[in-house]
């Protein structure tokens, strides 16, 4: 048990709040909750799904330019820090 019952208390609360605050974005009241479970969550899946592929256009559209360009830098960098190593003097024994 929580050393705190009150913050635990109002971290519930504040939960309770968005979470119940978000699935009224989704259009979804307790009792539709309560009614039609499976449903519910279907449809909560559904709409996730959709979000993703919504996503997956735009994130494929910017890996296009970003990963190549990332490629390129990387490749530079790699081959800057090569020539320093190999430009460097060896440490001679005294």
């Amino acid at each position: 048990m929580p050393k705190n019952v009150g913050s635990l208390i109002a971290k519930l609360l504040l939960g309770s709040f968005f979470v119940g605050w978000a699935l009224t974005i989704f259009d979804i009241t307790p009792l539709d909750l309560l009614k039609d479970l499976t449903g519910t969550i279907g449809e909560i899946y559904s709409m996730a799904l959709s979000t993703v592929r919504w996503a997956a256009d735009y994130i494929l559209l910017g890996a296009v330019v970003v990963l190549p360009i990332w490629a390129i830098v990387a490749g530079l960098n790699f081959l800057q820090s090569k020539s320093r190593k190999q430009g460097r003097p060896t440490d001679k024994p005294d």
